[in-house]
Order: C-alpha cells, then sequence, then structure tokens
C-alpha cells in the first residue's frame, strides 16, 4: 500500500486519510473500523499516531452502528459497548446475566456468543448510553427478547392417556 506524502517533518511524515487510503483505526479495539478525512503521521519508528476531532461522537457513532446491525455481535463489540457504557467487567455481568469468567471468554473471542447475550447487551447499550436515536432500537430489541419468552413458554401440550391396559396413547390437540 502505497502512501501520499503530504509534509516531511523532523522524524516524521503527515498524511492525509482518504477514500483510497483510510486510516485503520486499530486503537477502537475493533479490526474494521477505517477513517477518512483524519490527518495522522507516521514516526520515523514506524508508529502511527492519528488526529482525530470530535472523539467522543465518533465512538458514539461506532457504538449506534454495532448497536442497530442485524449481524450477530462479536466478542470485541461486546468489550467496545461495554466500554462506552464505563461499566466494569463484574458490573457488566449483571446485565448480560453471565459470569466474569463467561464475559471474559465472549470478550476475548474464545467462546461464541449466544443471542441471548447479543440482545442484551445491544439493550443495555440502549438502555445507558442515554443517546436518543436508540429509542426505536431499543423497542425493537425488547419486542425480540418478548417473542423469544413468549415461543418458549407456548410449548405445544403433549396430552397422554392411559387405557384400560395401562398402556400409554398419545391423544391429538383439538386444533
Amino acid at each position: 500500500m502505497e502512501m501520499t506524502v503530504q509534509k516531511e517533518m523532523v522524524g516524521r511524515q503527515e498524511f492525509m486519510a482518504t477514500e483510497e487510503q483510510p486510516f485503520h483505526f486499530v486503537d477502537s479495539g475493533l479490526d474494521n473500523i477505517y477513517l477518512v478525512g483524519i490527518r495522522y503521521f507516521k514516526n520515523s519508528d514506524g508508529s502511527l499516531v492519528a488526529e482525530i476531532p470530535a472523539i467522543k461522537q465518533l465512538l458514539r457513532l461506532i457504538a449506534r452502528d454495532i448497536v442497530m446491525s442485524p449481524r450477530d455481535l462479536t466478542g470485541k463489540e461486546i468489550r467496545f459497548l461495554r466500554k462506552r457504557l464505563g461499566k466494569k467487567a463484574s458490573e457488566y455481568c449483571t446485565f448480560l446475566g453471565i459470569g466474569a469468567e463467561m464475559l471474559s471468554r465472549v470478550e476475548n473471542e474464545s467462546t461464541k456468543v449466544s443471542i441471548q447475550v447479543q440482545k442484551l447487551a445491544k439493550l443495555s447499550y440502549c438502555a445507558f448510553s442515554e443517546d436518543s436515536k436508540l429509542v426505536e432500537c431499543a423497542k425493537s430489541i425488547l419486542q425480540s427478547i418478548l417473542e423469544d419468552m413468549s415461543v418458549k413458554q407456548n410449548k405445544p401440550k403433549i396430552v397422554l392417556q392411559v387405557d384400560a391396559h395401562q398402556e400409554w396413547h398419545e391423544l391429538p390437540l383439538a386444533a
């Protein structure tokens, strides 16, 4: 990947992130965040330093995108949401209904994230982030959780009857 040098200063080069060559924002803790329109510097030791304006707004938009996405959450995304809420792992476990060890395995991506934990992570972010744009999203997630609970509670009845010979038979259910 070739970068266009904007300016060269003593021991470092200045670049502008473009659509063709976006800046990979690894400090977000996520693998898939790239920024355009910012200045960044490459030091003589190879390290990169970026000037990122309005960082709180940027992190809020990333979190909003994670919460509103229909795709499954990764452990890194759950960690990102937890950190955005400023919650310790031990405190966040109570929101998700899992133990600290399980949260650690989820965040380190050594175990798959259940659908229930994903929904609770998204819902907890909606509820505690105070992001007014997530109100409808929270309602949708809550409705989905309630539907899941309803399906689990409405298991079809199995009706069995014993006959005169002490043998059991399944009765057809009335529609």
